[in-house]
């Protein structure tokens, strides 16, 4: 379902106000940093980097100097997974290994813990076009039961922030006609928005939950994202779509 809070991610004009809600919308969470980062690819068949939030310079440049995105596990979580994953439970797949980049990665996770930032959450994000890339929330290690208890919440939080920041993008904010979705599927779009179950939509509708389902597949499929909650978040950032 979405909220008052996500509904202010969703209308934000710039990364820079993007970047100030996320700030005042995360404190809550026991979040203190946090990044966004983008993989996109370009023409001529290279790839370009974007990111809004921001790490402590001290630990990007220990974190570029050390080569820790070869060994990091939740980088390599995210580039093979729509899954969010804990960094509690990224840390404990290197806890018990022997091997040096398992040892690497584990003086990884102790030097981001020195410095405050021993907790964590990364969402994956997957676009068209083979673009990919993650928004990562941290905080001091303390904060990772409420990360943990919170991870519905931040991962709703991730969509909404990506559907809006991919937009400030190189290349990414050229104006588009919106893609037609029929009545039907703004329909259902408009239950899912308010946390309803396909079978909820399905009796709601007089319709079956296979039918609810088709609806919202070819919603999110003509949206360009994957996932009911992206197209509500996608469709509302068009203005294809109103929060009752």
């Amino acid at each position: 379902m979405i909220t008052d809070d996500s509904l202010s991610l969703l209308s934000a004009a710039s990364a820079d106000a993007l970047e100030s809600r996320l700030d005042a919308l995360l404190e809550r969470f026991g979040v203190t940093r946090w990044v966004y980062a983008l993989d996109l690819p370009v023409h001529g068949g290279s790839r370009e980097q974007f990111s809004i939030g921001a790490y402590p310079d001290a630990w990007v440049s220990r974190y570029l100097d050390e080569g820790y995105l070869q060994v990091d596990p939740i980088v390599a979580h995210c580039a093979q997974s729509a899954l969010p994953v804990l960094w509690t439970n990224a840390r404990r797949s290197v806890e018990n290994a022997e091997s040096p980049r398992a040892a690497r990665a584990r003086r990884m996770f102790g030097e981001a813990d020195e410095l405050g930032m021993g907790a964590g959450l990364s969402v994956p994000l997957h676009g068209p076009g083979h673009s990919w890339g993650l928004i990562s929330f941290a905080g001091p290690r303390v904060a990772a039961e409420s990360l943990r208890e919170r991870l519905s919440e931040l991962h709703l939080i991730a969509v909404h922030a990506h559907e809006v920041a991919r937009g400030f993008a190189p290349g990414q904010g050229a104006d588009q006609p919106p893609p037609s979705l029929t009545p039907r599927e703004r329909e259902c779009l408009q239950w899912a928005a308010e946390g309803k179950t396909s079978w909820e939509i399905g009796r709601l509708l007089r319709i079956s939950e296979r039918t609810a389902i088709f609806h919202l597949n070819n919603a999110s499929r003509k949206l360009g994202v994957c996932g009911r909650q992206a197209a509500v978040a996608r469709a509302v950032a068009l203005g294809l779509l109103s929060i009752r």
